[in-house]
């Protein structure tokens, strides 16, 4: 019986890597000025608040679930952010009340989800206009800017000769956490095991109620470190900061490989997805394409990554056909 060899099939992992060196080069064909590091590194600031939201519903998804309040939960961060610097406190003080405040957002919507068992698409979309108008009720359509500079620091401060934000620093030590949360842990295993079967892990002795609330609480906290971040680089306190954002977050989870159905996926993945679409957005912008058009390449990547895992199952099975059939020759 002879033995047969086969290539290797690369991870989705390394065809993120292919696709982002692609987009770079496609975007420097599109703009004399992509390729400067300063540009570059200025252009992280686009995707950095929509990542710091992936990587809280790469958490959320990983479970089964789903959740697109995050975006209305960065207006209510920020709006509050805006009430305590107005009132006086320090950001030393404000900050931390600000994570709880979207940490407190997040469990109340992982307990109606997972303590009541609602449905987490109808409670999330119904959360996210509760919150967002809390964040008019509570803010203003005109919006709060007298912050103090200390306020504005992380997001508009750099380091290493003033080229890397300090943002962009803050989301690498955002993912890096939640990727060894997410694989190397005990809690990461048991969101991944829910997501493949919630009965089977609650069988095992997992308390699959508390986990989901928790990751909810994750992604929840995540977001008022989103708050922090916009208000940084903005400057501005609004109902409508962070609004239509939840379509770069979705595509993002989805097309970095995460199973919308949950149980598979990879943090690693959602990370480079997030370059991935960085890299396009900052190309096309630099070329002077319009809002709507890069609305439509983000709904097509979004399809893609959806299709992405069946086409996948269909690619295998067509394998495994070729090759029993050349195994019957």
């Amino acid at each position: 019986m002879s033995m047969r060899t086969r290539t290797a099939i690369p991870t989705w992992e390394l065809v993120l890597c292919v696709l982002i060196v692609a987009a770079g080069v496609w975007s420097s064909k599109l703009s004399p000025y992509y390729l400067s590091i300063d540009q570059i590194f200025e252009s992280t600031r686009h995707f950095i608040i929509p990542g710091l939201l992936a990587l809280g519903l790469a958490m959320v998804v990983s479970t089964g679930e789903i959740d697109i309040s995050l975006a209305s939960i960065v207006a209510v961060g920020t709006v509050a952010l805006s009430k305590l610097a107005a009132a006086g406190f320090s950001i030393y003080v404000a900050a931390p009340i600000v994570i709880v405040i979207g940490a407190l957002c997040g469990t109340l919507n992982g307990v109606l989800v997972a303590r009541y068992g609602l449905p987490s698409l109808a409670v999330t979309l119904g959360t996210m206009g509760a919150y967002r108008g809390l964040a008019f009720i509570v803010g203003s359509e005109v919006g709060y800017t007298d912050f103090d500079d200390s306020f504005l620091w992380i997001g508009s401060e750099k380091l290493f000769g003033d080229i890397v934000p300090i943002s962009f620093c803050v989301f690498v030590t955002a993912a890096i956490g939640v990727w060894l949360l997410m694989h190397r842990t005990f809690f990461g295993r048991h969101c991944f095991s829910i997501g493949l079967n919630p009965d089977a892990s609650w069988f095992a002795g997992v308390e699959v109620v508390k986990v989901k609330i928790r990751t909810y609480a994750l992604a929840g906290a995540l977001a008022g470190i989103a708050a922090l971040v916009w208000v940084g680089q903005y400057g501005s306190a609004r109902g409508d900061n962070a609004d239509g954002s939840i379509l770069f977050v979705v595509t993002a989870v989805v097309l970095g490989g995460m199973d919308i159905n949950g149980g598979r996926g990879t943090i690693s993945g959602v990370v480079l997805s997030l370059l991935l679409l960085g890299t396009i957005r900052n190309g096309m912008g630099l070329a002077n394409f319009g809002g709507p058009t890069q609305t439509v390449v983000l709904g097509v990547l979004l399809v893609g990554g959806v299709l992405r895992p069946a086409l996948a199952a269909t690619l295998a099975r067509l394998r495994r056909h070729t090759s029993d059939k050349q195994a019957g020759a």
